[in-house]
């Protein structure tokens, strides 16, 4: 297996995390996610591609609207917010900053393009996680 497979089941652990705090929407994504994400890095179609797009737009919009909520709920927390608004904005940088300027996971050399979309998986893991436990 790739490390972009590796990478790709740590969204394994946002399914088990959004299910033990009762974010069952919020796992069916993360499952959808790590299957598609998965194939995939294993076995690239134009389907595939198209509802791996479909369920991380379903969690950044799903994610979003979470952290709406608790910041309603809770405006206080001031360092956490800023943490999790700089994973995605860190994770949007390396991904669509990368594609235009052929960098981070669009690098011409396959082995760092790896390396930087296999942190980009933690990263948004982490962000993710993060939203769960605010």
């Amino acid at each position: 297996m790739s490390l972009l497979t590796y990478s790709s089941l740590l969204f394994s652990t946002n399914i088990a995390t959004a299910l033990y705090k009762q974010y069952y929407l919020y796992a069916l994504f993360f499952l959808g996610l790590t299957i598609t994400s998965v194939i995939v890095h294993n076995y690239k179609t134009g389907l595939n591609l198209l509802l791996d797009k479909i369920f991380i737009l379903a969690i950044v919009l799903y994610g979003a609207y979470l952290l709406i909520q608790k910041w309603r709920q809770d405006p206080t927390k001031y360092t956490e917010f800023a943490f999790i608004v700089s994973t995605f904005i860190l994770t949007i940088y390396l991904y669509i900053f990368g594609y235009f300027t052929n960098t981070y996971c669009y690098h011409p050399d396959k082995a760092i393009g790896t390396a930087y979309h296999s942190i980009l998986h933690l990263i948004s893991s982490i962000g993710h996680h993060s939203i769960i436990f605010l």
